[in-house]
Protein backbone atom coordinates (compact mmCIF):
# COMPACT_ATOMS: atom_id res chain seq x y z
CA UNK A 1 0.00 0.00 0.00
CA UNK A 2 1.03 3.13 -1.04
CA UNK A 3 0.96 6.91 1.88
CA UNK A 4 -1.69 7.93 -0.01
CA UNK A 5 -4.05 4.79 -0.11
CA UNK A 6 -2.91 4.14 3.48
CA UNK A 7 -3.92 7.88 4.61
CA UNK A 8 -7.36 8.19 2.29
CA UNK A 9 -8.51 4.74 4.28
CA UNK A 10 -7.80 6.75 7.94
CA UNK A 11 -11.33 8.75 8.62
CA UNK A 12 -11.28 12.34 8.53
CA UNK A 13 -10.88 14.16 11.46
CA UNK A 14 -12.74 17.46 12.33
CA UNK A 15 -10.24 19.96 14.57
CA UNK A 16 -11.78 19.27 17.48
CA UNK A 17 -11.32 15.30 16.90
CA UNK A 18 -7.63 16.28 15.65
CA UNK A 19 -6.73 18.13 19.03
CA UNK A 20 -8.54 15.24 21.07
CA UNK A 21 -6.31 12.24 19.24
CA UNK A 22 -3.30 14.50 19.63
CA UNK A 23 -3.68 15.33 23.39
CA UNK A 24 -4.32 11.40 23.58
CA UNK A 25 -1.23 10.56 21.79
CA UNK A 26 0.75 12.93 24.23
CA UNK A 27 -0.65 11.24 27.03
CA UNK A 28 0.02 7.67 26.20
CA UNK A 29 3.52 8.83 25.20
CA UNK A 30 4.15 10.16 28.36
CA UNK A 31 2.50 7.21 30.13
CA UNK A 32 4.79 4.99 28.15
CA UNK A 33 7.74 6.94 28.84
CA UNK A 34 7.33 6.93 32.44
CA UNK A 35 7.02 3.43 32.63
CA UNK A 36 10.08 2.75 30.63
CA UNK A 37 12.39 5.31 32.32
CA UNK A 38 14.64 3.41 33.61
CA UNK A 39 15.70 1.56 29.93
CA UNK A 40 18.17 3.49 27.60
CA UNK A 41 15.72 3.78 25.35
CA UNK A 42 12.01 3.30 24.83
CA UNK A 43 10.72 0.39 22.74
CA UNK A 44 9.48 0.76 18.89
CA UNK A 45 5.95 1.57 18.99
CA UNK A 46 3.44 3.09 16.22
CA UNK A 47 0.94 5.80 15.81
CA UNK A 48 -1.36 3.04 16.56
CA UNK A 49 -0.18 2.30 19.28
CA UNK A 50 -0.83 5.35 20.64
CA UNK A 51 -4.40 4.92 19.79
CA UNK A 52 -4.88 1.97 20.72
CA UNK A 53 -4.59 2.47 24.59
CA UNK A 54 -7.60 2.06 26.68
CA UNK A 55 -8.05 5.22 28.62
CA UNK A 56 -8.32 2.61 32.06
CA UNK A 57 -4.49 1.48 31.17
CA UNK A 58 -3.22 4.71 32.64
CA UNK A 59 -4.97 4.70 35.96
CA UNK A 60 -3.08 4.92 39.06
CA UNK A 61 -1.17 1.78 40.71
CA UNK A 62 -4.17 2.07 43.23
CA UNK A 63 -6.61 1.60 40.49
CA UNK A 64 -5.19 -1.00 38.41
CA UNK A 65 -4.66 -3.15 41.17
CA UNK A 66 -8.24 -2.65 42.53
CA UNK A 67 -9.93 -3.31 38.56
CA UNK A 68 -7.30 -6.32 38.35
CA UNK A 69 -9.01 -7.88 41.85
CA UNK A 70 -12.46 -6.80 40.25
CA UNK A 71 -11.71 -8.76 36.55
CA UNK A 72 -10.37 -11.70 38.75
CA UNK A 73 -13.32 -12.13 41.32
CA UNK A 74 -15.27 -11.91 37.74
CA UNK A 75 -13.31 -15.07 36.47
CA UNK A 76 -13.90 -16.93 39.76
CA UNK A 77 -17.42 -15.96 39.78
CA UNK A 78 -18.75 -19.72 38.85
CA UNK A 79 -16.55 -20.86 41.12
CA UNK A 80 -17.58 -18.23 44.52
CA UNK A 81 -21.04 -18.92 43.02
CA UNK A 82 -21.01 -22.48 44.55
CA UNK A 83 -18.73 -22.04 47.21
CA UNK A 84 -20.43 -23.40 50.21
CA UNK A 85 -17.85 -22.27 52.87
CA UNK A 86 -18.33 -18.70 53.78
CA UNK A 87 -14.36 -18.06 54.31
CA UNK A 88 -13.83 -17.57 51.33
CA UNK A 89 -16.54 -15.51 50.25
CA UNK A 90 -15.84 -13.54 53.08
CA UNK A 91 -12.16 -12.66 52.00
CA UNK A 92 -12.78 -12.18 48.63
CA UNK A 93 -15.66 -9.26 50.15
CA UNK A 94 -12.83 -7.79 52.23
CA UNK A 95 -10.23 -7.42 49.00
CA UNK A 96 -13.46 -5.82 46.49
CA UNK A 97 -15.82 -4.30 48.96
CA UNK A 98 -18.92 -5.98 49.74
CA UNK A 99 -21.14 -3.95 47.03
CA UNK A 100 -18.91 -5.09 44.71
CA UNK A 101 -19.02 -8.77 45.55
CA UNK A 102 -22.62 -8.78 45.30
CA UNK A 103 -22.46 -7.30 42.03
CA UNK A 104 -20.38 -9.92 40.95
CA UNK A 105 -22.45 -12.80 41.90
CA UNK A 106 -25.08 -10.88 40.40
CA UNK A 107 -23.75 -10.83 36.87
CA UNK A 108 -25.65 -12.70 34.01
CA UNK A 109 -24.25 -15.12 31.14
CA UNK A 110 -21.06 -16.36 32.74
CA UNK A 111 -19.88 -18.89 31.90
CA UNK A 112 -21.17 -22.23 34.37
CA UNK A 113 -17.88 -23.27 35.22
CA UNK A 114 -14.69 -21.44 36.00
CA UNK A 115 -11.26 -21.79 37.47
CA UNK A 116 -10.57 -23.94 40.50
CA UNK A 117 -10.36 -21.83 43.48
CA UNK A 118 -7.64 -22.11 45.29
CA UNK A 119 -6.89 -24.32 48.66
CA UNK A 120 -4.66 -21.86 50.81
CA UNK A 121 -6.59 -19.05 52.19
CA UNK A 122 -3.49 -16.67 51.93
CA UNK A 123 -3.48 -17.43 48.17
CA UNK A 124 -6.53 -16.08 47.31
CA UNK A 125 -5.26 -12.12 46.71
CA UNK A 126 -2.29 -13.42 44.52
CA UNK A 127 -4.83 -15.48 42.78
CA UNK A 128 -7.33 -13.18 42.06
CA UNK A 129 -4.95 -10.43 41.55
CA UNK A 130 -3.21 -12.66 38.77
CA UNK A 131 -6.20 -13.94 36.81
CA UNK A 132 -7.13 -9.74 36.68
CA UNK A 133 -3.69 -9.08 35.49
CA UNK A 134 -3.34 -11.70 33.14
CA UNK A 135 -7.21 -10.41 31.84
CA UNK A 136 -6.40 -7.08 31.86
CA UNK A 137 -2.95 -7.07 29.62
CA UNK A 138 -4.39 -9.80 27.11
CA UNK A 139 -7.44 -7.39 26.15
CA UNK A 140 -4.84 -4.31 25.15
CA UNK A 141 -3.84 -5.79 21.31
CA UNK A 142 -0.37 -4.17 20.91
CA UNK A 143 2.58 -6.02 21.83
CA UNK A 144 4.23 -2.68 23.27
CA UNK A 145 1.42 -1.78 25.13
CA UNK A 146 0.94 -5.54 26.94
CA UNK A 147 4.54 -5.66 27.69
CA UNK A 148 4.25 -1.63 29.14
CA UNK A 149 1.00 -2.90 30.73
CA UNK A 150 2.65 -5.62 32.56
CA UNK A 151 5.49 -3.56 34.03
CA UNK A 152 2.71 -1.40 35.66
CA UNK A 153 0.86 -4.90 37.22
CA UNK A 154 4.44 -6.32 37.38
CA UNK A 155 3.11 -9.54 36.14
CA UNK A 156 4.78 -11.51 33.63
CA UNK A 157 3.23 -10.96 30.16
CA UNK A 158 3.84 -14.45 29.08
CA UNK A 159 1.18 -16.12 31.31
CA UNK A 160 -1.51 -13.23 29.88
CA UNK A 161 -1.91 -14.53 26.36
CA UNK A 162 -3.55 -17.97 27.92
CA UNK A 163 -7.08 -17.19 27.86
CA UNK A 164 -9.16 -15.77 24.46
CA UNK A 165 -8.97 -11.77 23.97
CA UNK A 166 -12.65 -11.98 23.89
CA UNK A 167 -13.02 -13.39 26.99
CA UNK A 168 -10.42 -10.88 28.39
CA UNK A 169 -12.43 -8.10 26.96
CA UNK A 170 -15.54 -8.70 28.36
CA UNK A 171 -14.49 -9.58 31.90
CA UNK A 172 -12.78 -6.01 32.17
CA UNK A 173 -15.49 -4.31 30.39
CA UNK A 174 -18.07 -5.70 32.82
CA UNK A 175 -15.33 -5.07 36.30
CA UNK A 176 -15.17 -0.82 34.41
CA UNK A 177 -19.33 -1.26 34.83
CA UNK A 178 -19.40 -2.36 38.41
CA UNK A 179 -16.98 0.31 39.58
CA UNK A 180 -18.71 3.15 37.17
CA UNK A 181 -21.95 2.48 37.55
CA UNK A 182 -22.68 1.16 40.89
CA UNK A 183 -25.93 0.86 41.07
CA UNK A 184 -27.07 0.04 37.11
CA UNK A 185 -28.15 -3.01 35.51
CA UNK A 186 -25.48 -4.90 33.68
CA UNK A 187 -25.94 -4.93 30.08
CA UNK A 188 -26.57 -8.89 28.23
CA UNK A 189 -24.10 -10.65 26.98
CA UNK A 190 -25.53 -9.59 23.25
CA UNK A 191 -25.15 -5.73 24.23
CA UNK A 192 -21.20 -5.97 25.65
CA UNK A 193 -20.71 -7.86 22.50
CA UNK A 194 -22.09 -5.13 20.63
Amino acid sequence: MTAEVTLALLPALNPAEARHSRAQAVQVGAWLDSIWSDEPELPAFTWNTLSSLPGWAMGTPAELERLALLTGALFAAPALRVCLDAGPLLRVRALIGAQALDRVLAVPGLPAHGPVWPTDENGERATLYAWGAALLITCVSEPMLQLSLARVLSFPVEESGLLPASLAVRMVSLARHILDTPHAEFPSPKEMAA
